[in-house]
């Protein structure tokens, strides 16, 4: 690849196959993406999920294994590396992910998040020299059925390869037994604690949170947030199904993050299309990492000048894109710098996660 003249910039491609076409990866017989370079060993993805179901939604086995992984994208649609990753989403394609969210909270169930299981996973993992993986759930607020993380802790336990994740947990932060709810999770072993601000319907500089915050302090959970606005936000569509992109805005976390100097805050996604706001931030304050998902490639190559790449991580957001979209992306970024792309890949989350 000539990176001198970054010929990928303007190069589309078809799919996750399409993506073989770049000097990392080989096509299985499957038609799957297998990693080829050799010194991408041991690698970490910080930011994954499993079935996202609850509320009404019927709990998949998530110790079976599918043939395929249905991801919420389509996987067959033309990819730029050099765009915020939604950007590759057709409308047609966020109103099937918003479809299937909501069919994952109802009886109806999902057919998509039946397939988002363990074992699916690992083979992804297995194929792209991940060793590690850190699992989100995701708490939504709701007064029953909002036991995500209980779930994926003892599907793990039941599978028998725990030593392959870094489980944390969820709770909305602003409900009065926020700081009960950490501390019972951090009893059943969880790393850290995941909040999604969109599907809990708050934001993060809430004063009403400020308890959660300090138990997190003193337990020594770092917090790991959904970040920034995407440039799509559908406030018509998305309030038809119970969620809103508004309340991630990059806006509301410095007030938080300032407040609380001892608590390490993961950005997840950087900030999305607000990653020059996230670096800003996290050049002022040292409690603040970052994860790469959905950045293009020059976006990384930025976070690592301008912040340096120590606070910075590695994260796909499987299932809801293949792990390959992103690695692919990390791997073009640090072509020229192999101690930046170990950092990335594997080194910052081992020091971060004490590994």
């Amino acid at each position: 690849m000539n990176n001198n003249q970054d010929t990928w910039k303007n190069r589309r491609y078809n799919g996750v196959r399409g993506l073989a076409e770049l000097p990392y990866f080989e096509l299985t017989e499957h038609g799957l993406l297998r990693l080829t370079v050799d010194e991408m060993q041991g690698g970490i993805d910080a930011h994954v999920h499993f079935a996202l179901n609850a509320h009404h939604g019927p709990k998949p086995d998530l110790l079976k294994s599918h043939p395929k992984t249905k991801y919420y994208v389509n996987t067959d649609g033309v990819i730029s590396l050099n765009n915020y990753i939604a950007s590759n989403q057709t409308p047609q394609d966020i109103s099937n992910m918003l479809v299937s969210i909501l069919g994952s909270l109802t009886p109806a169930g999902s057919p998509w998040t039946e397939t988002h299981t363990i074992p699916n996973l690992i083979a992804e993992m297995d194929l792209l020299n991940i060793e590690k993986a850190v699992v989100f759930p995701i708490a939504y607020g709701f007064p029953y059925g909002d036991d995500i993380s209980e779930w994926y802790l003892d599907s793990i336990e039941r599978f028998g390869q725990k030593d392959r994740f870094i489980v944390c947990g969820s709770v909305k932060p602003t409900l009065p037994d926020a700081v009960e709810r950490t501390r019972q999770l951090e009893a059943k072993g969880v790393r850290g604690i995941k909040l999604h601000p969109n599907f809990g319907f708050f934001t993060t500089d809430d004063r009403l949170a400020w308890p959660f915050y300090d138990e997190c302090c003193r337990l020594n959970l770092p917090v790991l947030v959904h970040c920034g606005l995407i440039g799509r936000e559908n406030p018509d569509l998305e309030q038809a199904v119970g969620y809103t992109g508004l309340h991630a805005d990059i806006k509301y976390f410095p007030e938080p993050i300032a407040a609380f100097p001892n608590l390490r805050f993961v950005l997840c996604h950087a900030g999305s299309i607000q990653f020059i706001q996230a670096v800003e931030l996290a050049k002022k304050h040292r409690n603040v990492w970052l994860d790469i998902q959905g950045q293009s490639v020059d976006n990384i190559r930025t976070m690592v000048s301008e912040l340096g790449p120590e606070r910075i991580f590695f994260g796909s957001d499987y299932p809801i894109y293949p792990v390959s979209y992103m690695l692919a992306r990390l791997l073009i970024a640090t072509e020229k710098d192999s101690t930046v792309r170990r950092m990335l890949f594997s080194e910052n989350a081992c020091r971060f996660w004490g590994i």
